[in-house]
């Protein structure tokens, strides 16, 4: 269990039972003839914000279960400089070019994404996943470029 997941188990929780009694206050305030009002507006964007959020939280909770499993037996604690046989270093460079195509593809789809997103939370959320994209992008780059003989 990652040291902030109770947060986000306690964020999920918080933001479900705000979604649902924001969504029942909306028909409350649409059914008390206030449709199309300055209280419908704030109350409306209140609620959607609230689903994302509890969304994002749920999504946060499943990305950790599964990161747990990836971990294996944790951090490395002490990351050594090896030398690489040949066949390793065709592997790697393999590895890392079949990857950068990958990685090329998701930063342009985000970007797109990014550029098409009206809600902001989810045009921040493109951006800086473009920005993680890129950051894999140059990684493995820099692996080609060391593992190329």
């Amino acid at each position: 269990m990652s040291m902030s997941e109770p947060l986000v188990k306690h964020a999920y929780e918080t933001e479900k039972k705000a979604a649902s009694s924001y969504t029942d206050g909306l028909g409350l305030i649409r059914g008390q003839g206030l449709r199309y009002t300055k209280v419908e507006e704030i109350v409306g964007r209140i609620a959607v914000d609230t689903v994302i959020h509890k969304h994002l939280m749920e999504a946060i909770l499943d990305a950790q279960k599964e990161l747990e499993k990836l971990a294996g037996e944790g951090p490395l604690s002490e990351v050594r400089d090896v030398e690489l046989s040949p066949e390793q270093k065709a592997l790697v460079k393999r590895f890392a070019e079949m990857h950068l195509d990958i990685e090329k593809d998701m930063i342009e789809t985000y970007q797109k994404m990014a550029e098409k997103m009206t809600h902001p939370l989810f045009r921040g959320l493109a951006e800086a996943i473009v920005e993680n994209e890129r950051e894999h992008h140059r990684l493995l780059a820099k692996l080609i470029a060391e593992y190329t003989e």
